[in-house]
């Protein structure tokens, strides 16, 4: 079965949970390389429907990702947030100071770090906590349990959900944009969305003139290396494998995060593998190793990279420096 922090990363929450699992010594991924647009903290999104374009002190009722309808009584000023995703969203907004407690698995910006901690392994949440701490909004996610919405919910405090399970780079955009609205920095949010679109086009303009689309092997999961987990079509790290000059040899499956057979990769022989559960202990000499795998194109050329896993599994801002992050792997070529 799919590791619990896996599932929560790829569903949109992405929740890193790397407990008693070191970074093992890895081909290193190709350095980072003068980026595409200016380096700026991607700053914006659409708006969302059924909110005021620019909050005002007076309450607005919004309509989350989730369908549920919300009221947020003035721009919230103690948020704390469920979610690595949520978290790196708020700062990215510039509105970091009002952040007052995040999930165990925040991590990022460094600010976030020191923050107090709400909980969130295993599901399990600090109530006392958090009710402590007097928040004015909490910001859930799409795989926040509904047991622990509806308790917040009796507790009568003001959750909003961002983050839909199947998330998409398009759905991404959306949260920034209703985070945005909801803390009263519509414009700052439009910034960051405008500022990731431009830095995407970019990065499309630049592999579009690839003279190839390599088949990419994205690996999610590969706790048994014989029935890895990996990404399906509507996800946003196909949308990922594809914004970067690919093409997902999976984005055909059945379900957005496939558990595949490791005699299926073989089959359709991808020609770039990319390993972001570096992260819970996979190296890149391992798959060199497995069985049957040495006639894989990637294997042969030795074209196995990780990547950095929280740059392409939270659906926030950085989501574009994983797409150039994933580009520059599978068209090397064309950044050296």
């Amino acid at each position: 079965m799919i590791r619990r922090s896996v599932l929560l990363t790829i569903a949109s929450i992405l929740m890193l949970i790397v407990v008693g699992c070191a970074s093992p010594a890895v081909t290193p991924m190709p350095s980072s390389t003068p980026t595409l647009a200016p380096t700026t903290a991607p700053t914006s999104v659409p708006t969302a429907t059924a909110a005021p374009a620019t909050p005002t002190a007076s309450s607005m009722t919004i309509t989350d990702v989730a369908g549920r309808k919300v009221t947020v009584n003035g721009i919230p000023q103690r948020i704390i947030s469920l979610a690595p995703s949520n978290t790196e969203i708020v700062f990215g907004l510039g509105d970091g100071s009002s952040v007052v407690a995040v999930d165990d698995f925040s991590d990022y910006p460094a600010e976030a770090k020191s923050l107090p901690r709400i909980g969130g392994t295993s599901d399990k949440y600090n109530f006392e906590q958090i009710v402590t701490l007097k928040p004015d909004l909490i910001l859930a996610a799409g795989l926040t349990p509904p047991d622990v919405l509806k308790k917040l919910e009796d507790l009568k405090l003001t959750v909003v959900v961002l983050g839909v399970e199947k998330t998409t780079y398009d759905s991404i955009l959306t949260d920034i944009s209703l985070a945005g609205q909801i803390t009263g920095r519509a414009d700052q949010a439009k910034k960051v969305t405008d500022s990731m679109k431009q830095r995407v086009d970019a990065i499309k303009a630049r592999v579009a003139v690839a003279k190839t689309k390599p088949r990419v092997y994205w690996e999610l999961d590969a706790t048994d290396p014989t029935k890895p987990y990996s990404v399906g079509p509507g996800t946003f790290v196909n949308d990922i494998i594809t914004m970067a000059g690919g093409v997902n040899v999976f984005a055909n499956a059945s379900s957005p995060y496939p558990q595949i057979s490791a005699e299926q990769v073989v089959a359709l022989n991808p020609e770039v593998i990319i390993l972001p559960d570096v992260a819970y202990g996979v190296t890149v000499d391992s798959v060199f190793k497995r069985a049957g795998w040495q006639g894989i194109d990637a294997v042969k050329n030795k074209h196995a990279y990780p990547i950095d896993d929280s740059l392409v599994s939270r659906p926030g801002p950085r989501v574009v420096d994983g797409i150039e992050a994933a580009a520059r792997l599978i068209h090397p070529e064309l950044f050296r």
